[in-house]
């Protein structure tokens, strides 16, 4: 072989390899954009699910202290119809 053929031999070899090369690169970049494309979902469905489980907990700590408020006045309420009823017995007794 000549100085010729082994260049060209050479070349050709290096293109192999650069191609084959290329097509490793390209294909990890694909792998990695596409894992990357998963996990951005991921996060984003995590996101949304965090925000429906703040919602419901806000909802149910807002009812809980309603029905805790609902309590306390009833109870006022009962006690201060008692102390009427007991004042207007007291009174007519007295009359």
């Amino acid at each position: 072989m000549n100085d010729g053929e082994q260049t060209l031999l050479a070349f050709v070899r290096e293109y192999l390899f650069v191609s084959l090369f290329r097509a490793c690169a390209e294909s990890l970049a694909s792998e990695n954009a596409s894992r990357l494309a998963a996990m951005r979902r991921a996060e984003k469905n995590i996101d949304e699910l965090l925000e429906d489980l703040n919602r419901t907990f806000h909802r149910l700590r807002q009812s809980s202290i309603d029905e805790e408020l609902f309590d306390v006045v009833s109870g006022f309420e009962a006690l201060s119809g008692q102390a009427r009823r007991v004042i207007t017995d007291k009174k007519a007794a007295t009359d």
